[in-house]
């Protein structure tokens, strides 16, 4: 696992998202070490995906602070997040199917400040991904994972130093599961910051240095993913108030 200790990148800050009465996420609070994996784990309607598009400026806070490498991120234009080293992928896949896979991933170079770099961040990001021997491929001659892995490739060829993923092994199969967990592990070592979304507790288990557990917009835990996932109020929120009971007495 990687070394967390150090100055933070992402600081959270006692955030909120409320629409009108309600309280999408209410009064989060964690920081990401650089170079770490974090994961956020909850069930449906806990928040998670509202907070990383609060994160990427797709809605506004209510209150809080996001402050990443010592920027506010709530100064910045949405069009402005990625150009400050944060990218994302999203819950279903957004690839243009007219174009092959390198084509996709060059979309990701054009996004970042220096695009002088961007035959050889495309080149790096498809070795990195794996996606090299089917760089020619349009997506709809490619597995699910396959396009899950370009839409990861397009992310990482924009250079950045956060990497947000929503979901990223939703609808996969056990063995493409492995895989993209393989992949971001990959990723941490060469450097890359990621945060993640993820139903999947294993693979979280897996995957993060770190995990951040919500309900009901509100924060249950963090710390240490296997302390995390053991936490009586992470088992309730997952399994019910009785089975969370039993499991405290």
């Amino acid at each position: 696992m990687t070394d967390t200790s150090g100055t933070p990148l992402l600081v959270v800050d006692d955030v909120a998202v409320h629409f009108g009465g309600v309280k999408a996420v209410d009064g989060i609070s964690f920081e990401i070490a650089e170079g770490s994996i974090t994961g956020i784990i909850g069930p449906n309607g806990s928040g998670k995906s509202t907070l990383i598009a609060a994160l990427t400026r797709f809605v506004p806070l209510t209150r809080g602070a996001l402050t990443f490498d010592g920027v506010d991120l709530h100064r910045l234009r949405a069009s402005d997040i990625a150009r400050h080293g944060i990218a994302r992928t999203f819950q279903t896949v957004r690839l243009l199917p007219d174009l092959t896979v390198e084509e996709n991933v060059r979309l990701g170079a054009d996004v970042s400040k220096d695009r002088r770099g961007a035959p050889e961040r495309v080149a790096s990001a498809l070795e990195a991904t794996g996606l090299t021997e089917v760089r020619r491929s349009y997506p709809g001659e490619l597995s699910y994972g396959t396009q899950r892995r370009v839409e990861i490739a397009r992310a990482v060829a924009m250079a950045p130093r956060l990497l947000l993923l929503d979901e990223p092994t939703a609808g996969m199969n056990q063995g493409e599961r492995t895989e993209i967990t393989g992949l971001m592990k990959q990723l941490s070592a060469d450097g890359l910051t990621q945060l993640l979304v993820e139903h999947d507790v294993q693979m979280m288990l897996d995957a993060c240095d770190h995990l951040v557990a919500m309900a009901a917009g509100r924060l249950i835990t963090n710390g240490n993913p296997a302390d995390v996932v053991r936490h009586p109020g992470v088992r309730e929120a997952y399994l019910g108030r009785k089975w969370g009971a039993d499991a405290r007495a």
